[in-house]
């Protein structure tokens, strides 16, 4: 077997022992099917289109809707089942790609992301085949559309009460499945599998929904017009735009290097415009300037309309060919996906912020303001900004640079999340105090070693900050130390949730205390960015992915031990063990503990040092940053007995609070990592009789540093529950409707739950099931929530773990 040059050498800088701490399991049965129901249809595929509507339905108003409501929970993103994403015509156009982009490989994928190529016939010379058919016959346009042969599959065999069983071999399967490129292929595994048509594993379409499609389909599948692309494309305020562009495109000669440095940073995040609302925009790079504000003659301005030349590279740090390029601000029109959905907000203001914040500082006369491209070293391309303006940004856009980790590149993390742990509170150095922002090199010649994945040059990595810190902090941190976020700013205090193969991060300290902490400064952070999100090559084979795996441990290890060095010193090897143990302890002592016998100007007191130290933190930040205290996850818990009568939504949250961060409650391991639940109330005004929450198990495992830990590695006892006023995540995998009347037997059965028999008859009896007739109804009532609730936050949920297996 052929591998290149960069995965043999990263193999080879992997020491001998690593193998002990590496479980890298690939296990998969064969392909099996339970025999599927055969529930008649009178509208078939087959002579279907004799019943063709005269009038070709409309692409954006009921094709794409019937998309953005049924199917893009699936196709909704990056690694979309078969690459078919259904969010906008443009994805429907390029159609499917054969290999799963999951699948176990030693070699690369194509690039599949929507801005590897540009029109249709690019991404046929990529490998994708069409999934819509175009001939001047309605019926051979039936016949040929893998997409409609899938949804005619789905409308024969899943409708009400089908076997939800016989689906579930495939979903363990999918990381291992190809595609089939024909409609003739897929006749063929249709044949063998019926229940494999679409909306997979989910309930058939509506009627009328899949007339729509069909009439759409028979009738050659056409597209938006130009001038219904030309009022998608439209900005509602123009100058708005044309603000924040002129600022990134300022003629500062420092400019282009700030731009760059916001734009590697900021490059998978939806932007909202304070004063452009209702739109949602993305910063590019482009080949052409922004439009200009010219004056109408009549005493007003106007924007000139300039279309964007993308600059499309691998990385968002690659040689984008041309002499100068331009930062633009380019209007999203697709449906959002709520899994890969993060938001920066930006203000007016913001503009005086930004410039302030990078451009007041002096900068060295000799700075470099032109490093080349294809270095994925933040710290060697970016030298020349001050490296305290460079970390505040990080600071006060805290949650938007972890969003870029933990909800992108892509939106299925697989094993990449198996370096997560559940739950964590993460809080950063104060600038002042961050020993990477006043010695910015830590004394080392160079930056090759800040970027160094390897162990040995991890190990050189931290034995240079560890001198660089002994020497510009003596005595070491106290609580000081810690960023406050002067006050107002809630990106100090970072709750981060790991849901199996994805992961969360909001905002203060939610979901009660967790076991385990992080405290991160510049370079940490930065290392930990560029290594997950800009330098991340989802497309690459195993090799690389096992490195970013690999080098994601050793940093949250150090991130750990720096929480750990605020303790006193004979502590933090008790509890260092405590947060990682079994095989993990091998994994131990491949990662000095450098903070290990730094001095600390904390103090502790009282049986439990850790949660001592958090409560002074929590109280030096205070409730603005932290959001506590915490009433549905307290660890104090409320006089009440459990089992008292629930008459309001401040009866259940109390009682419901009785169950929350607490350890050894047996429901709590056979829970899925998320459920979202509706309480609904009779009486009182209409906007207030229901509402949402989020329940999250919040899993513990003896390490995180093997592949598949879950297999020997669970500590069920150690799992807690936690409860979120709001939807927490894009993947629930269960939906619970619950009247207030019957919230008292709720918890009392669910308390009632000891093994995966009662769990799986509990969910039958209070969860809406795939196949029920309510799923539809209630999904479409949550993502009216969602969006009505949440804004510009809100997207299309994720239905791939609904009611089924996670792993």
């Amino acid at each position: 077997m052929h591998l290149d040059a960069r995965t043999r050498a990263t193999i080879g800088r992997w020491p001998a022992a690593l193998a002990i701490v590496i479980a890298a399991v690939m296990l998969a049965g064969p392909l099996r099917a339970a025999a599927p129901q055969d529930i008649a249809r009178a509208s078939t595929a087959e002579g279907s289109a004799q019943s063709v509507a005269a009038e070709t339905p409309n692409y954006g108003s009921q094709v794409q809707a019937i998309f953005d409501r049924r199917c893009i929970a699936c196709h909704g993103c990056l690694g979309s089942p078969c690459n078919v994403k259904l969010d906008s015509f443009r994805g429907v156009e390029r159609g499917g790609f054969g290999e799963n982009p999951y699948s176990t490989r030693l070699t690369a994928d194509p690039r599949t992301d929507m801005d590897a190529a540009q029109t249709t016939a690019e991404w046929r010379e990529r490998g994708f085949y069409p999934i819509l058919a175009r001939t001047e016959s309605a019926q051979t346009n039936l016949d040929d559309s893998i997409l409609f042969r899938m949804i005619d599959a789905g409308m024969r065999n899943n409708g009400p009460s089908f076997s939800r069983a016989s689906v579930d071999p495939f979903r363990l399967q999918r990381f291992a499945a190809t595609c089939p490129s024909t409609a003739d292929a897929l006749a063929a595994r249709l044949q063998e599998h019926p229940g494999l048509g679409m909306p997979f594993g989910l309930s058939a379409l509506a009627e009328d929904d899949f007339a729509i499609l069909r009439d759409w389909v028979a009738q050659g599948s056409p597209g938006p017009t130009a001038a219904e692309e030309a009022r998608a494309q439209k900005v509602g305020n123009p100058t708005a735009v044309a603000a924040w562009e002129a600022f990134f495109n300022g003629s500062d000669p420092r400019q282009a290097l700030v731009s760059r440095f916001i734009f590697e940073h900021v490059f998978l995040a939806t932007i909202v415009l304070e004063d452009s609302p209702g739109e949602r925009f993305r910063l590019v790079r482009s080949r052409n300037s922004p439009p200009q504000v010219v004056e109408d003659g009549q005493g007003g301005r106007r924007v000139e309309s300039t279309p964007i030349d993308l600059i499309s590279t691998a990385l968002p740090y690659g040689d984008p060919g041309v002499e100068r390029v331009w930062y633009r601000l380019e209007k999203l029109t697709a449906a959002p996906v709520q899994k890969s959905l993060f938001v920066w907000r930006l203000a007016p203001d913001d503009i005086a912020r930004l410039s302030y914040l990078f451009l007041s500082p002096d900068w060295a006369a000799d700075a470099d303001l032109d490093p080349p491209w294809d270095i994925g070293n933040p710290f060697r391309v970016f030298a020349a900004i001050p490296a305290e303006a460079r970390y505040r940004f990080l600071l006060e856009n805290a949650e938007v640079i972890i969003g870029g980790i933990t909800y992108g590149p892509v939106c299925n993390g697989q094993i990449a999340t198996y370096a997560v742990k559940d739950q964590f509170w993460v809080f950063f150095l104060d600038p002042a105090h961050d020993v990477s922002v006043r010695d910015p090199s830590l004394g080392l010649d160079g930056w090759d070693l800040f970027m160094d994945r390897s162990l040995v040059g991890n190990a050189e990595y931290l034995e240079a900050y560890a001198k660089t810190r002994a020497r510009l902090d003596p005595d070491g941190w106290s609580l000081d130390a810690i960023w406050d976020g002067d006050g107002e700013n809630r990106n100090a205090w970072l709750t981060i949730l790991r849901h199996e193969t994805n992961v969360s991060v909001l905002q203060g300290a939610q979901g009660g205390v967790p076991q385990t902490f992080w405290l991160m400064g510049y370079s940490g952070l930065e290392r930990l960015y560029y290594d997950t999100v800009a330098s991340f090559e989802y497309w690459a084979g195993d090799g690389q992915k096992l490195e970013t795996l690999l080098f994601f441990n050793m940093l949250r290890q150090e991130f750990e031990d720096g929480f750990l060095g605020l303790l006193p010193r004979e502590e933090r090897e008790r509890i260092r063990h405590q947060w990682t143990r079994g095989i993990g302890s091998v994994a131990l002592s491949l990662i000095p503990f450098e903070t290990a016998d730094q001095p600390t100007r904390a103090e502790v007191r009282g049986p439990d040092p850790l949660l001592d130290l958090v409560e002074q933190i929590a109280l030096r930040l205070g409730p603005r940053i932290s959001g506590l205290p915490d009433r549905l996850n307290p660890r104090v818990k409320p006089e009440r007995a459990v089992d008292a009568p629930i008459k309001d939504f401040e009866d259940w949250e109390a009682a419901f609070s009785m169950l929350t961060a607490v350890q050894g409650q047996r429901f709590v391991p056979e829970m899925p990592s998320v459920l979202v639940l509706r309480l609904n109330r009779a009486e009182g005004p209409p906007q207030d009789r229901h509402r949402v929450y989020s329940l999250v198990a919040n899993r513990v495992y003896k390490s995180q540093y093997t592949l598949m830990f879950q297999n020997g590695q669970a500590l069920p006892d150690e799992d807690t529950l936690s409860l979120y006023p709001t939807l927490v995540n894009g993947f629930p995998n269960l939906f619970i409707d619950l009247d207030l009347a019957d919230a008292s037997r709720f918890l009392a059965d669910l308390r009632a739950v000891q093994s995966k028999d009662d769990w799986n008859g509990f969910a039958s009896r209070y969860g809406i099931l795939r196949d029920s007739a309510r799923f539809w109804p209630f999904y479409d009532w949550i993502n009216r929530w969602n969006v009505e609730n949440r804004g510009d936050a809100a997207g299309w949920l994720d239905l791939s773990y609904y009611d089924a297996p996670e792993t």
